[in-house]
């Protein structure tokens, strides 16, 4: 995987730890990348993106979430090492992230006239029997 699928993934991260339903893994992906960001910027003792500032990063503002993810970019650009652990965990949280970023919408409406059975459905595993 590499350094720009895991940033998408951390603004996915964002995303689910913002949203309303967002659930325990969601949370639990943003939390570790968060954590992940102050070990790495905390032994580096450049103070940035400081000590207080990854602190308060809330996942529903856009300009923070933006701030972190460019500063995650730098940090791995300059950093293998930070960017093997960025790319790790953007492995170990891509299928939790990945499903919560797909979406689908099941509309009948209009002037559809409907004469049988309708499906409406994300994710079907196995067979579907209507008879």
């Amino acid at each position: 995987m590499d350094v720009a699928t895991a940033l998408s993934l951390a603004t996915a991260a964002a995303a689910s730890a913002a949203g309303g339903a967002a659930d325990a893994a969601g949370q639990s992906a943003w939390e570790s990348l968060l954590s992940l960001a102050r070990r790495v910027g905390g032994s580096r003792g450049d103070g940035d993106p400081g000590e207080g500032r990854l602190a308060v990063v809330d996942p529903a503002d856009s300009g923070q979430v933006g701030a972190l993810t460019g500063w995650l970019d730098e940090q791995a650009r300059a950093d293998e090492e930070f960017a093997a652990l960025l790319r790790g965990w953007a492995e170990r949280h891509a299928s939790v992230l990945r499903a919560e970023r797909s979406e689908v919408r099941n509309t009948v409406s209009g002037s559809a006239q409907v004469r049988g059975p309708v499906i409406q459905a994300r994710d079907i595993h196995g067979g579907v029997n209507l008879g």
